[in-house]
C-alpha cells in the first residue's frame, strides 16, 4: 500500500497527524464524512500548542465533533467519524453525545481505548453506534506514527518505553518500522516541516515486514 492508494479520509488522517508530529502533539487525528464521502470536519491532537487554555483536552476526535459545523450540515446522524487510534473515555463520550452514529477506527487501543463502555451504559447502547475495527496495515501505520512522535519527544526513555511496548500490543509492525526509520536516520537531512506525510507514510511501509 502506498499514500496514493489511499481513499481521502486516511489521507487526511495522516496530514493531520504528521502536522501535529511536527508541532509536539501527539499523532492522533480524526475526520468526519458526510454520505458523499467528503470530510465536513476534522481534529487532530493539538496537547502542546495551546488552542484552548486546558490543552489536556484538545484531543483528535473531541476536536473533530466539536468543529462540525451544524449550522452547514444538518445530519450528523447519517455521518462517519474515521480515526487513527480507538477513541478514550472523553472522545467516546463526545461521539455519543455529537450524534456520530458511525466510527471506522484503524488501530485498537488495548490501554486507553473506550469503545467497549457503550455496551456498558443503557443510554450509549440505545443510540445504535456502529464502531467498525480496520485490523490491517493502517493500524500499523498509524502505531507507526505515534511511536515516531514517541522517539522524537519523548526524553523519560522508561516510559517511552511503556508506551511502544502498548503500541506493541496489535501492531508491533508499525513500531518496529518507526524504530528502524529513525535508526537510519530519515528525519536527520532536513527539517520536519520541509518533510510530507506522504513521504513518512512511504518509508515507513517500505519498513513493514
Amino acid at each position: 500500500m502506498k499514500y496514493s492508494e489511499l481513499s481521502n479520509p486516511w489521507k487526511r488522517i495522516f496530514e493531520l497527524e504528521w502536522e501535529s508530529i511536527c508541532k509536539g502533539s501527539k499523532a492522533i487525528a480524526a475526520v468526519i464524512v458526510n454520505e458523499e464521502g467528503e470530510i465536513v470536519s476534522e481534529g487532530r491532537n493539538q496537547i502542546a500548542e495551546w488552542p484552548i487554555p486546558n490543552t489536556i483536552v484538545a484531543h483528535a476526535e473531541a476536536e473533530a465533533v466539536r468543529n462540525l459545523n451544524l449550522r452547514r450540515h444538518h445530519h450528523p446522524k447519517t455521518y462517519t467519524l474515521y480515526t487513527g487510534l480507538e477513541p478514550c473515555i472523553m472522545c467516546m463520550g463526545t461521539i455519543v453525545m455529537g450524534h456520530i452514529r458511525k466510527v471506522v477506527i484503524a488501530a485498537r487501543d488495548a490501554y486507553g481505548g473506550a469503545m467497549h463502555l457503550i455496551n456498558h451504559s443503557e443510554f450509549a447502547k440505545s443510540k445504535g453506534i456502529q464502531v467498525t475495527f480496520l485490523d490491517n496495515e493502517l493500524g500499523d501505520m498509524q502505531r507507526a506514527f505515534q511511536a515516531l512522535r514517541e522517539l522524537m519527544y519523548n526524553s523519560d526513555k522508561e516510559k517511552r518505553a511503556k508506551m511502544l511496548a502498548d503500541f506493541s500490543v496489535y501492531n508491533k509492525i508499525g513500531v518496529d518500522a518507526a524504530v528502524q526509520l529513525m535508526k537510519d536516520g530519515f528525519f536527520e537531512a532536513r527539517p520536519l516541516e520541509e518533510i510530507t506525510a506522504e513521504e513518512v507514510f512511504d518509508a515507513l511501509m517500505e519498513s513493514f515486514t
